[in-house]
């Protein structure tokens, strides 16, 4: 009988130790560190609207692929010419 009240002491006790301990630190947290608030509604708006500023501001119209006319024309024949050697 008198192991198992010393068993549970060494339980209660222990529970008690561990307790303090949590308590106190929760409050040295709370006390001594600054709470960090994150603003995610107006962060994004702004990461949005920055967005849209570099996509306005870099659409710039296509770059044509010929310069002139004479070009495509020569190109068409050269890409012709390849499919004609590799077909026959």
């Amino acid at each position: 009988m008198n192991l198992l009240l010393q068993i549970l002491f060494q339980i209660l006790l222990s529970i008690f130790i561990i307790y303090g301990i949590h308590t106190m630190w929760n409050y040295l947290k709370d006390s001594y560190s600054t709470k960090k608030t994150r603003d995610l509604v107006n962060s994004q708006i702004t990461k949005y609207k920055k967005m849209i500023k570099e996509i306005q501001a870099n659409h710039q119209s296509p770059k044509p692929l010929f310069e002139n006319p004479d070009e495509k024309l020569s190109m068409q024949n050269e890409l012709a010419d390849f499919m004609n050697s590799q077909s026959g």
